[in-house]
């Protein structure tokens, strides 16, 4: 897990807005303890969809929210959640789209050889796992 912060730039570009920055660090980095308790708010803030359903595997078993990371290489308003069962039969992910809490920016960048390209910046903190797939990633 790396954080990007574009190649080929004499220095990083800051931030357009750092309050997307923040916002995108507490969507990630939201959860005090990676073992969510059952029948307690998430910390996502969410009560909707898979929070706390009933898994099938063992009576009092529920699905509680993990983790989330960025879930796209193109679009920086996709997030991954992943969902486990407390007893640890199963554990998947779903994908979600939070236009309010993007995970970086995309922008217009210049090579060394002056040509423009595209490129989605990772805001500083933010952990990608594909980040060696998003636009501009692989500019010389």
């Amino acid at each position: 897990m790396t954080r990007h912060q574009g190649k080929n730039s004499a220095s990083a570009p800051a931030v357009p807005d750092e309050g997307a920055a923040q916002r995108a660090l507490e969507t990630q980095l939201s959860w005090d303890d990676p073992e969510q308790e059952p029948g307690k708010p998430c910390p996502c803030g969410s009560t909707a969809g898979l929070h706390d359903e009933t898994c099938d595997c063992e009576d009092g078993a529920v699905l509680i929210h993990t983790m989330r990371l960025p879930g796209s290489t193109e679009d920086v308003t996709v997030w991954e959640d992943t969902f486990a069962c407390t007893h640890g039969c199963s554990e998947f992910t779903e994908k979600v789209t939070l236009p309010d809490a993007p995970w970086g920016v995309r922008e217009r960048a210049v090579d060394r050889r002056g040509v423009p390209y595209e490129q989605i910046r990772v805001f500083p903190g933010i952990q990608h796992m594909q980040e060696a797939l998003l636009p501009g990633s692989d500019v010389a």
